[in-house]
């Protein structure tokens, strides 16, 4: 029954939600009242259908017992970029790298660094085998399946670098007739790992020589070398200091059969940020040579290996903590990802946002990383107990250039006016272990033309799955986020759903 309206107004009546139901073709008719009497005839039926749902993702019941996210197995190696030695037209049509030479008159050395690629299939493994020989394990993962010799790679607190591969260092003599030959030659593997501390302001670097074929005879005949010496040099700067090495292996090798792994730590302090304070730390790489032959030692003037920039930078501050200073390589970008198990709903509202939208946010497929930043609750928003209320999640997360709320103004990304610019959704409990996140079906359907989602959840849900983010991801004790850092989002447990088709249907996990 609808209020009274005067004379040729319109008549309105308001349907409560849950009275219709969805993708659902109903009628209605009418009959006038004037306060004594209705009309004699109804009017013609007229019809209408509602809209079905564009969301339908069906969810276990949340388990408030569920351990921590090992976010650890979830920071892939990341393939990193530095400065290396230049090689001239000349050297690499000579199948030659980068080489420096040192003159003593009738003698001269030279030490050439070259490409991985000059490495066969077995000196690479050769390379594996003895890198984790030594001095423990610096960096673990060095090593995994897919970090493979001739490439560069880093996570937030770690890297394994293998292109400084092969050196080779040449002992070289001038003879009457003006040509020059090779005595021999002694060919090296290289690889360097580092690792860092978010909560410290040292870290350590590992430098490892691994001999390949040492002293190649080409002129026997005119006179074997003696022992070769390698040193490596490695620096850091500004603001940093740097400990004479501790090797484990000599660094000397003899000219016969002498084919040990010789592996040198280097341990490195930052020394600023005595007050709130960023630095940028470069490391920067060299190696020099001794050869001892009959008229004693020969040095070779060292060859540079190359820096760190732009990847391998460090940095440290004491920006992220109020605790302590810290250290991370900030051009890795890593990965929250959120604990299905205990928020179910959270989880699923994200990965559907993240997945549908244009804008991706947090996609690492799409290359749409989150930038870090340190409404109305539907009716059938079902809080987990008699403790919990019913709550709204926004996402991308409100601590993050790419929220909605967050002002074009002040960098915001994806400034919308209002929330409910937003695709809706909300998550409700059809039984016991039955929980749906469903489309706001009181709005129009989401076009996935929007830039930011919001949904209606319990309290419980909401809060407790960004808990964790704070508390072990963008803190300085893990991996250390200052403003405007950049991280990927990740969804395990929806690996098999398919974000593809019109309504977005899946049940997680996989039955």
């Amino acid at each position: 029954m609808s209020n009274y309206v005067t004379s040729g107004g319109t008549a309105k009546v308001t349907l409560h939600y849950g009275d219709l139901k969805t993708n659902t073709t109903s009628a209605f008719r009418t009959s006038a009242y004037d306060g004594s009497l209705y009309e004699t005839d109804w009017s013609a039926w007229a019809k209408f259908k509602t809209r079905g749902r564009a969301v339908n993702i069906k969810l276990p019941e949340p388990n408030k017992s569920a351990p921590a996210v090992d976010l650890a197995k979830y920071q892939e190696p990341q393939v990193g970029t530095r400065n290396r030695p230049e090689v001239t037209r000349a050297a690499k049509d000579a199948g030659k790298g980068s080489e420096t030479c040192t003159d003593h008159g009738q003698k001269m050395t030279c030490i050439e660094v070259g490409k991985p690629s000059d490495l066969s299939a077995k000196e690479k493994q050769d390379v594996a085998n003895k890198l984790r020989a030594g001095s423990g394990d610096l960096v673990p993962w060095c090593n995994d399946t897919g970090v493979s010799a001739g490439k560069d790679y880093l996570k937030r607190d770690s890297a394994c670098l293998k292109w400084a591969t092969p050196i080779v260092f040449k002992y070289k003599f001038k003879a009457p007739d003006g040509n020059i030959y090779n005595p021999a030659d002694a060919h090296f593997a290289s690889a360097i790992e580092i690792k860092l501390d978010p909560v410290s302001r040292k870290f350590t670097q590992r430098f490892v020589l691994v001999p390949m074929d040492p002293f190649i005879v080409e002129h026997g005949t005119i006179g074997m070398p003696g022992a070769i010496t390698m040193t490596p040099t490695f620096k850091c700067s500004p603001e940093c200091t740097t400990a004479a090495p501790v090797w484990d292996g000599s660094n000397t090798w003899q000219p016969k059969g002498d084919i040990h792994a010789a592996y040198a730590t280097f341990n490195h302090e930052w020394t600023g940020g005595t007050a709130t304070k960023i630095t940028s730390l470069q490391l920067d790489w060299t190696i020099a040579g001794t050869v001892q032959d009959g008229a004693g030692e020969i040095e070779n003037d060292p060859q540079w290996l190359g820096n760190s920039t732009p990847d391998f930078d460090i940095r440290c501050d004491v920006v992220a903590s109020t605790t302590s200073p810290g250290c991370v390589f900030s051009a890795y970008k890593p990965t929250w990802v959120m604990n299905f198990a205990k928020t179910p709903a959270a989880v699923a509202h994200v990965w559907l946002i993240q997945s549908k939208l244009l804008n991706h946010p947090g996609s690492k497929a799409a290359g749409k990383p989150i930038k870090y930043l340190p409404a109305s609750v539907h009716s059938d928003t079902i809080p987990i107990d008699t403790s919990d209320t019913a709550s709204c999640d926004e996402f991308a997360y409100a601590a993050s250039y790419n929220s909605g709320g967050m002002p074009a103004s002040l960098g915001g990304m994806n400034e919308v006016d209002t929330g409910n610019d937003c695709v809706q959704t909300y998550a409700s409990r059809i039984a016991t272990g039955d929980w749906r996140l469903y489309d706001d079906i009181r709005t129009a359907a989401p076009t996935w033309k929007e830039v930011c989602g919001r949904s209606s959840m319990s309290n419980y849900q909401n809060t407790q799955s960004m808990q964790p983010f704070s508390g072990t991801f963008s803190s300085a004790s893990k991996y250390r986020l200052p403003d405007k850092d950049e991280y990927w989002m990740a969804f395990p447990e929806f690996a098999h759903c398919d974000a593809s088709k019109v309504t977005v249907s899946c049940t997680v996990p996989k039955p």
